[in-house]
């Protein structure tokens, strides 16, 4: 048996580098205090599940969203979690108990989507044709997602997946992987089923 146990997350902007920096100063301070206090609040509740599923940390594998395939996966986390990041703070936390980082997705979806954000944000937000091409690769990097999980995934083990609340990955994975959602199923993403 494969098992996956999925956490819908949500973003801080310390997660997305410049694209974080951006999100964070269309805020107004008070906003921005509030969205990190309740990101502070959801990520404990997070820890706080992942430890009370008495998990066998040495036989669990960690999938992450936006952390590509590379090689270099761990310095990125350390990276990240350097900057505050809360979610990757828990990744280097279960590492330390033995779970095993992954690369999860494609570099290059991840590239293009980089630069349409970029794009997005510096014609302020305008254009149809963005959101458009954003749920493609939104729906690509699902894809890519589903098949990596599939493909790394051995029998016998288990997998956490942190994974944006835009996604939509549950009806991608393969039958013989078994989806445990701790938090209940989330509401539906950004994709077709939206």
């Amino acid at each position: 048996m494969r098992a996956l146990i999925y956490f819908p997350i949500i973003h801080d902007h310390k997660d997305m580098g410049t694209l974080g920096d951006a999100a964070k100063q269309s805020r107004t301070e008070e906003q921005a205090r509030k969205q990190e206090e309740a990101v502070g609040h959801f990520w404990t509740a997070i820890a706080a599940a992942i430890d009370n599923l008495g998990l066998d940390y040495a036989r669990l594998k960690l999938y992450q969203d936006g952390l590509p395939v590379c090689g270099k996966e761990n310095e990125i986390a350390a990276e990240v979690a350097l900057a505050g990041s809360q979610n990757y703070q828990l990744l280097q936390t279960l590492q330390q108990k033995g779970a095993t980082l992954m690369g999860t997705e494609s570099p290059e979806l991840l590239r293009q989507e980089h630069a349409l954000m970029v794009q997005w944000l510096q014609t302020g937000g305008q254009g149809k044709q963005a959101l458009e091409t954003a749920r493609t690769l939104l729906a690509q990097r699902d894809d890519y997602i589903a098949r990596r999980i599939g493909e790394t995934l051995q029998e016998e083990e288990m997998a956490i997946l942190f994974l944006g609340l835009a996604h939509n990955i549950e009806a991608k994975l393969t039958k013989d992987i078994v989806l445990i959602q701790p938090f209940g199923k989330k509401p539906g993403g950004m994709g077709e089923d939206a």
